[in-house]
């Protein structure tokens, strides 16, 4: 299906759910303001995403979606959309929305990508070229906004050493993808003593009792920050670290995006797909016949996990300090 460009007047862009695909999904913001100068963009996003739209100056509305509303508000939410009249919806979810509110030009739930189409960021921008747009790259659009960054400023003004801050953050909505708490407590109190870092552990709300944990089997003192940044912040405070050491989570993908140096710890997940790749990421991973297996259903014990050790990790990220 081939695009009148000029006739694409009102887009609508269903994204995607967790924070850390979210954010994989921004380019699209970009590619599709390239292509469509002058063209309102919608988002519709569930409720933990909002913070990433709102405010941001590409997007003219955030229209919050909760899968759990009564049947009648979505009927509302559909007739409400229908009113807009999209010319153009690009759904990530592949919903029913697109063909509930009549859009002109959509994207198709059935597109089979490519086998060299790996990375999500690849495979989200791929989706466009069933429309006719041909797009090979394009960058992550999160915005912060000056009230966000003096946020942030101020928050570090409470951080020594803060010129030295490397951002760590020990949590994951799975508890798969969690490299062990023990390792994060001593390769931060080695960062501290061997390099004269400051620490900053990183989450939401629901992680500040880990994060607790960690830093009681510290020595030396780090920083729990879960819970005091929203999003466009924390991409702020991941701006101003020197590195971020992450497992594969929602903070893994907002300092790619915004071109921290992320130190990613892998295990079940695939660094191919979810993996940072900017010019200076590092991944840690072992690799085993088993991984990448995507499952909490392991024989092995987390093998690809366990067998990470503190050396690894605080080896990598020494060398990468260096730069």
């Amino acid at each position: 299906m081939m695009i009148d460009k000029k006739s694409v007047k009102r887009i609508l862009l269903i994204t995607l759910t967790n924070i850390g695909d979210i954010v994989l999904t921004t380019p699209l913001i970009s590619a599709l303001d390239k292509e469509f100068p002058g063209a309102r963009l919608d988002i519709m996003v569930g409720p933990f995403g909002k913070d990433i739209f709102v405010n941001h100056p590409k997007v003219f509305k955030v229209i919050i979606y909760n899968k759990h509303l009564p049947l009648q508000e979505k009927r509302r939410l559909v007739q409400k959309l229908k009113s807009i009249k999209y010319d153009l919806v690009v759904d990530l979810k592949n919903t029913l929305f697109p063909m509930l509110i009549g859009s002109k030009y959509r994207t198709s739930p059935i597109q089979t990508a490519p086998k060299d189409v790996v990375h999500k960021k690849d495979f989200h921008l791929w989706k466009l070229k069933a429309l006719g747009i041909e797009v090979s790259d394009a960058p992550f659009s999160l915005h912060v906004s000056d009230k966000d960054r003096e946020y942030v400023d101020r928050l570090l003004e409470n951080i020594p050493n803060s010129d030295n801050l490397i951002t760590v953050s020990p949590t994951s909505k799975s508890l798969i993808k969690r490299w062990k708490q023990s390792g994060f407590a001593r390769i931060c109190e080695r960062l501290i003593k061997e390099k004269g870092a400051s620490i900053a552990m990183i989450g939401d709300d629901n992680d500040r009792g880990l994060i607790d944990d960690v830093i009681e089997q510290m020595d030396s003192r780090a920083y729990n920050l879960a819970g005091r940044t929203t999003i466009p912040q924390l991409a702020h405070l991941l701006m101003k670290s020197r590195l971020l050491i992450t497992n594969d989570s929602a903070p893994m993908h907002i300092g790619h995006a915004v071109e921290t140096r992320v130190l990613a710890i892998f295990g079940p997940t695939d660094p191919k797909k979810y993996g940072p790749r900017g010019r200076y990421d590092r991944i840690i991973r072992k690799d085993l016949g088993c991984s990448p297996c995507e499952t909490a259903q392991c024989k092995t014990k987390h093998e690809c996990m366990e067998l990470i050790s503190d050396d690894d990790v605080f080896n990598a990220a020494a060398e990468m300090l260096k730069g």
